[in-house]
């Protein structure tokens, strides 16, 4: 962990480069360019209001806004996962002309869809306007969980992907049943309360990480409280482990990176 740090830090103004690049490439795919960012949310949350709302009858006061917690957080955490897929692949030019540390490569994703995702929760702030205080600064240490965790999980499906081609698609499978099996468009107290599921299956949905994260972004900005910082230093400790074992996970597998790209 500290030889990342020391590599982000020795290598900070080419990272600093390339995520800006990362940046304006990811603005410039779209029309829209930036504006798409604002608009895509919003127009999940119109789709899923429609339906659990409009159709169902269910969801109650604010749903919308509910609901729109949920795809802001989700969708931070699939994009920079999704990012790190082939972030070694794409960089390869990069890795051999000047040997970029990898570790460091793995984080330009994370770092440019934490920008997007903070433009997200402005839009969540601006229906949330009456409950915003200096509690509020607490979604930044959420966001900076979402980032941890995605970096976590992305060490090991960045180094996967060079050697199973097809880890991308796999990935956006277990993303898209993640999506369901996460609390975004109910409360984790429906999934946790259900008769219809067994105590074997819930023990380990609430393994999912996104779940506290999601409730937790919802007291700040909805609410207007504060999560339990005890809660969160503990799952914090947990991301960070999980951190280092994709670190030597990547560590072990430099050699064989290098000779496959």
């Amino acid at each position: 962990m500290l030889l990342l740090v020391k590599n982000i830090r020795n290598n900070f103004q080419a990272f600093k480069v390339l995520v800006g690049i990362n940046i304006k490439i990811t603005m410039l795919s779209t029309r829209l360019g930036w504006v798409w960012w604002i608009l895509d949310p919003l127009i999940m949350m119109g789709i899923y209001y429609f339906l659990i709302k409009g159709i169902f009858n269910r969801g109650g006061d604010n749903y919308h806004v509910f609901v729109l917690s949920g795809i802001v957080s989700w969708q931070f955490f699939t994009r920079a996962l999704t990012g790190t897929t082939n972030v070694i692949i794409r960089n390869k030019q990069i890795i051999r002309q000047i040997a970029f540390p990898l570790p460091v490569l793995i984080a330009i994703p994370i770092v440019t869809n934490f920008f997007f995702a903070i433009i997200g929760m402005f839009i969540i702030m601006l229906f949330c306007y009456s409950v915003i205080s200096v509690l509020t600064i607490g979604i930044f240490p959420l966001l900076f969980m979402i980032a941890l965790l995605s970096y976590g999980i992305g060490l090991f499906v960045s180094v996967l992907n060079v050697f199973i081609g097809d880890t991308r698609q796999l990935l956006s499978y277990v993303l898209r049943a993640g999506f369901f099996m996460t609390p975004i468009l109910y409360p984790a107290s429906r999934l946790l309360e259900s008769e219809n599921i067994s105590g074997t299956i819930k023990m380990i949905l609430q393994l999912n990480p996104m779940m506290w994260i999601i409730s937790a972004v919802r007291t700040v900005l909805i609410d207007g409280g504060m999560y339990d910082w005890q809660e969160y230093s503990l799952r914090l400790l947990v991301i960070l482990l999980i951190i280092q074992a994709g670190l030597l996970w990547l560590r072990k597998n430099s050699s064989k990176i290098i000779k496959m790209l």
